[in-house]
């Protein structure tokens, strides 16, 4: 499982709460220090920042890897505050999880690869045993190192800006029921709004929110590099990950090899205003290649139809559905409306293995038959445990809604009236310009909001079906890079550079020479 998205990872999109929102060189082989027996805490430790001190990985680790051998892990410390020197504000330290992984036999390159995930909010760590191998091969396979670290704010970091009052209350309205009676759409909201001002006010207790954002942890990365003794890093960012990607690039150019771009977030697009557009982009392409498959065009046709209808069904008559938490086994009532398909359906366009089943489960759906929705609802419950809302929060109010306004997301969803449902009240959507009156995340400088231009080469990954950072968003990107690569990969959804065939294919040769275009004849072979 890749950490995928910026913002929705979690049930909360499915049930339309949030909307859908990964010197010298330092030697491979070098045995690290005694390991602590628990994470240091996060305050006021007498640790000068940019230093890493080892320590037990505090997540479980894939299967036969072992500590100090493949795998060796510690913690870096930084400033929380990023700023003048003599700054009081600067006093706080704050702790980055790490883990650095050697392939087999050791790393032949001495420049690593550093995984930046996506979110924002979106732990890499704590999944990383299912998800280890779809990582690492690729990078593995080039002879180079893979460093995976939990961004500041995030996961197992100290402090992690999680939001359980949160995380709680979008368990309970799961059934839309809040101590037995039914809530609105309007009261969701309220109820919604009061848990992240108790979130708002706990966090800003242990940190400064104006700190967590895409400018201070680039300075992060580079801190990370430093002390672990690279000359020079490739980086891999993913979904928001590429956004810090690029920031790294405007401040840090000289210490990068190479770059992969993979669902392309740049700085100077309006996530917010362009999400209605860009959702109905990806189904609208849904149905159109279905239409041109003789074997799906055959059993569904008129598929855009019969998902609108079943859409406009449900919202007039929702259904009450039981999912089962697929580690628990606990049961849970679950309102389904059109709303929530339509949510669910964006969350399903990510995953370029389950597109393929959508014809099908809209099919069965406007029949009354809502099974794989209800697995989508239960695997999104779990998916939110990983996920530092806070951290979101933010990112996202300090650099994306400073730059936005209410105004002109009213407008482009008013534009997309097929799925303008979903927006509203989501924190993808109108709740989120609320909600950062409120946070307390300052505003970005004006580069925030700017092109990145470089010369370091990066290659730019973009799938054909991604409901969010749609492949425009990486032509765009490119423009202002001198040395840029940018392929669109058919028939995927969001995250390409893990997928078996071309698409891993093509990320490894531009690791092995990033100034030389990777050959693409196996792409038309995608179709």
């Amino acid at each position: 499982m890749r950490n995928a998205l910026l913002g929705c990872v979690g049930l909360l999109c499915a049930i339309g709460l949030t909307g859908c929102t990964v010197g010298a060189s330092r030697q491979a082989s070098a045995t690290p220090t005694a390991p602590s027996t628990a994470p240091p805490a996060f305050f006021d430790i007498p640790v000068d920042p940019g230093t890493f001190r080892s320590a037990l990985c505090p997540f479980v680790l894939p299967e036969d890897l072992h500590q100090g051998v493949e795998v060796e892990c510690g913690y870096l410390s930084v400033r929380e505050k990023r700023g003048t020197e003599g700054d009081a504000s600067q006093g706080r330290v704050i702790l980055l999880a790490v883990a650095i992984f050697h392939p087999p036999g050791g790393a032949t390159h001495p420049d690593p690869v550093i995984f930046l995930a996506g979110g924002p909010g979106a732990s890499a760590l704590e999944p990383m045993r299912y998800q280890f191998d779809v990582m690492s091969e690729p990078v593995f396979a080039t002879g180079r190192d893979l460093v995976v670290f939990d961004q500041r704010g995030v996961g197992l970091s100290r402090p992690a800006l999680d939001c359980p009052t949160y995380d709680d209350l979008a368990l309970e309205l799961i059934d839309r029921e809040v101590g037995g009676r039914s809530v609105s759409d309007d009261e969701v909201a309220e109820l919604v709004m009061g848990a992240l001002r108790t979130c708002r006010d706990e966090l800003a207790a242990v940190a400064d929110l104006s700190a967590y954002n895409s400018a201070a942890s680039a300075a992060d990365v580079e801190d990370l590099r430093l002390a672990l003794g690279y000359e020079s890093v490739n980086l891999w960012g993913g979904s928001y990950g590429t956004r810090l990607a690029l920031e790294v690039m405007r401040r840090y150019p000289t210490s990068l090899r190479s770059v992969v771009l993979d669902a392309v977030y740049p700085p100077d697009v309006d996530l917010y205003a362009q999400a209605p557009a860009n959702f109905e982009r990806a189904l609208e392409r849904l149905f159109e290649a279905c239409a041109a498959n003789a074997v799906c065009g055959a059993a569904h046709p008129g598929l855009r139809a019969t998902f609108f209808e079943t859409v406009a069904h449900l919202n007039a008559e929702p259904v009450l559905l039981e999912s089962e938490d697929p580690l628990s086994g606990d049961s849970r009532r679950t309102w389904i409306n059109g709303n929530t398909l339509m949510a669910l359906t964006f969350q399903l366009l990510y995953d370029s293995r389950l597109r393929y089943l959508l014809p099908e489960q809209f099919a069965a759906a406007s029949q009354g038959d809502y099974r794989v929705f209800e697995q989508a609802i239960a695997a999104l419950v779990r998916m939110a445990s990983i996920s530092s809302r806070g951290m979101m929060l933010s990112v996202q109010c300090h650099e994306e809604i400073a730059f936005s306004s209410f105004e002109a997301f009213q407008a482009e969803v008013a534009r997309h009236p097929d799925v303008a449902g979903i927006y509203p009240n989501s924190l993808l959507g109108g709740l989120v310009y609320r909600v950062c009156q409120e946070w307390g995340a300052g505003r970005g400088g004006a580069s925030d909001n700017q092109a990145v231009s470089s010369d370091v080469p990066t290659l730019l990954m973009a799938g054909e079906f991604d409901p969010i950072t749609p492949p425009a968003w990486a032509q765009g990107a490119a423009a202002a890079l001198a040395n840029a690569y940018v392929y669109e990969y058919p028939g995927v959804g969001h995250g390409a550079s893990a997928l078996p065939g071309c698409p891993q294919e093509m990320f490894m040769a531009f690791l092995e020479d990033p100034y030389a275009p990777p050959e693409d004849d196996c792409i038309a072979d995608m179709r």
